[in-house]
């Protein structure tokens, strides 16, 4: 329902899913990150003048490089956003677009990353300046032009949904410390530091390995999670930089990182050519990991093909098409008929209620491809910390996804846990309407929310044409008459179905009187549950159910917790039928380092402050992020729920 996506856990602070990154490096050693973006580009032909530009002038050419990047084997994704910083774009003059850029750049990862459908994470490229800060050698940046610059960058990647930050291709101390300073004024995100060294062992200006990772002790905020090296020279010259930090590292408890460059660059016949292959990199890169590097990749020269030889020691594609979190490739012994076993069929939102007292459904968005591992691992950990229901999203923002009913499909098979399909009128006529609508119930689908729709010009095909048909509240009916066992025109079906509706209610609309109507209009039509848009006070509920009198049928309210300022801003400027009271904006603005936890503790409060004025809630994930919501399920579980009585 939500138009964006934007954490008391046992005894972790999970507000941050970051910590599966810290989780995933410690269980499998070494994670592979992605390869250059700078001369990948330039291979494919793109003007030097123009590869900054192109998350928002070919935002299709960056997500195709990630893909390419995640299919070889990467499992870390950097933004395109290395020179993004307005003292870099002023050269192109593009200034005025940084934060646009860094926002639109960590986008199209996320969006590529969807696309992908397995677990990766976002790494938000922070590069060097135009000059360096205070350089005692050349005029430099001053610190605050210099952290003005940064904030900037930093908060067009945080508005992008980042997971975290790598500063990267560092040459001195000053410079870092403003980019660390600029990141946890915003965030407490886990941070990479990358420095630049010549095959002669010094960054530009004079750094030794050893100086640079001592000098993390005293970053902004603490160390960071992995220090290490990047471009400067091929991967010889790195491995001698990366050993040589390794004792100081580990003294100061940092994980170390690695992106050597394919060699070092040779100017010939009008172009600049690496020398290193895949094999040489990938035979280099085997000794980076066997010095302790928590993450590898690489850097200027090297493509989707090194990053395969690196992942997976051989030329071949890797095999990324799977069906309900199985390979493909892995699938040939699987006989037809257990593709095509009984459907498990979901359970109703009534029946939940009556059994636990207090119903918990959290919206996932499908995937923008065909691989599902990762909605089924986000809808795994949210049915094993409590959750009842997957509320899945029908091509929200009116872009193109995997199929909501055939995902509701999906995850009730795999996970197994009951669903609530999003279903709109905008993108089927009448016939199709109740063929699609048939054809979920088959499949096992129990609960159906009715909505109009958003119109395709708010998404990615403003020429499509919408159909609409019907709205919400004819598509409530035609699903009631469903459940009699006749269509549209009164026509008798083989057999009746059994859904139950639900609809939505905008308890911030700008007309109460409008909203009220429609919400009649829907009971009327035989309503059976009713899901809010996210809310961020009780006082927004309490003036709706005030005027609007017993509703008589199960109220699900919105929560999606807040991870930061710009989001609650944008939230609150941006989305129709959000409003964050300025309370709240004023207090994540004050604490702007705790807003994650902020936002989970505000959560909670306002699930005790709505719980006697509802049946349940269901919550929204910021960027799919679903680590946040466990400590709100557990919440609710210990006060809320009836226990489940066993077999």
């Amino acid at each position: 329902m939500a138009r964006s996506r934007c954490g008391c856990t046992s005894d972790r602070a999970a507000v941050r899913d970051m910590d599966d990154l810290v989780d995933a490096i410690g269980r499998h050693g070494t994670l592979i990150g992605d390869g250059a973006a700078g001369t990948e580009f330039s291979r494919l032909g793109w003007d030097a003048g123009e590869i900054p530009r192109l998350p928002l002038t070919h935002p299709e050419a960056v997500i195709d490089l990630h893909l390419e990047y995640l299919k070889a084997g990467a499992r870390v994704l950097e933004t395109h956003t290395f020179a993004s910083n307005r003292s870099k774009l002023a050269q192109l003059g593009l200034h005025n677009d940084a934060y646009e850029i860094n926002r639109r750049g960590a986008q199209l990862a996320r969006h590529a990353r969807d696309i992908f459908g397995e677990n990766a994470w976002i790494l938000g490229s922070v590069g060097p300046l135009a000059l360096p800060v205070d350089s005692p050698v050349v005029t430099g940046t001053g610190p605050e032009d210099a952290l003005a610059a940064y904030r900037e960058v930093v908060a067009g990647l945080m508005a992008g949904g980042v997971d975290a930050f790598i500063v990267e291709t560092m040459s001195d101390i000053p410079t870092v410390l403003a980019a660390m300073q600029a990141i946890r004024a915003e965030s407490q995100a886990p941070v990479i530091v990358t420095f630049a060294f010549s095959p002669e062992g010094t960054t530009l200006y004079g750094l030794t390995p050893e100086m640079a990772a001592e000098a993390m002790a005293s970053v902004p905020g603490g160390p960071p999670l992995l220090v290490g090296a990047n471009c400067g020279s091929g991967p010889s010259p790195l491995l001698d930089a990366i050993l040589r930090m390794a004792p100081i590292a580990e003294r100061l408890g940092i994980g170390l990182a690695a992106f050597p460059n394919a060699g070092q660059p040779q100017w010939h016949g009008g172009q600049v050519l690496y020398p290193a292959g895949p094999q040489y990199v990938a035979n280099l890169a085997q000794a980076l990991k066997a010095s302790g590097c928590g993450l590898v990749g690489g850097c200027c020269g090297t493509g989707p093909e090194h990053i395969r030889m690196l992942a997976h020691g051989q030329p071949e594609p890797w095999a990324h098409l799977h069906w309900g979190g199985t390979s493909l490739g892995e699938e040939g012994e699987m006989a037809a008929e257990e593709r095509t076993s009984l459907r498990h069929v979901g359970r109703g939102v009534g029946e939940i209620l009556a059994e636990r007292g207090f119903v918990i459904s959290v919206e996932l968005d499908p995937p923008r491809g065909v691989n599902v591992h990762r909605l089924l691992e986000a809808a795994r950990s949210m049915a094993e910390a409590g959750a009842d229901l997957i509320n899945v999203a029908d091509s929200p923002m009116a872009r193109v996804r995997l199929s909501a009913a055939a995902t509701c499909r999906i995850v009730q098979e795999e996970v197994p846990i009951s669903t609530i399909l999003h279903f709109t009128t905008r993108d089927r006529n009448l016939m199709g309407l109740q063929s699609d609508l048939l054809g979920a119930y088959t499949l096992g689908i129990k609960n159906v929310l009715c909505l109009t729709g958003d119109p395709p010009g708010l998404g990615d095909y403003a020429a499509a044409t919408a159909v609409y048909d019907l709205d919400s509240i004819g598509l409530v009916k035609v699903t009631q008459a469903l459940n009699l066992g006749v269509d549209a025109v009164g026509l008798k079906l083989g057999s009746p179905t059994g859904f139950e509706v639900g609809v939505g209610l905008n308890v911030n609309a700008v007309s109460f009187s409008d909203e009220l109507d429609r919400l009649r209009q829907k009971l009327d039509a035989g309503a059976n549950f009713v899901m809010t848009q996210p809310i961020y006070e009780v006082e927004q509920l309490q003036r709706f159910l005030d005027g609007a009198g017993p509703i008589g049928i199960p109220l699900l309210v919105g929560v999606m917790p807040l991870v930061s300022l710009r989001q609650a801003q944008y939230l609150n400027n941006e989305v129709p039928g959000i409003t964050v009271p300025e309370r709240i904006l004023s207090r994540l603005e004050r604490e702007s380092q705790g807003a994650a936890e902020i936002g989970v503790a505000l959560a909670v409060e306002l699930i005790d402050q709505v719980a006697n004025r509802c049946q349940g809630v269901y919550l929204v994930p910021s960027f799919n992020r679903v680590a946040p919501l466990i400590p709100i399920i557990e919440h609710i579980e210990r006060r809320y729920r009836r226990a489940v009585p066993r077999a």
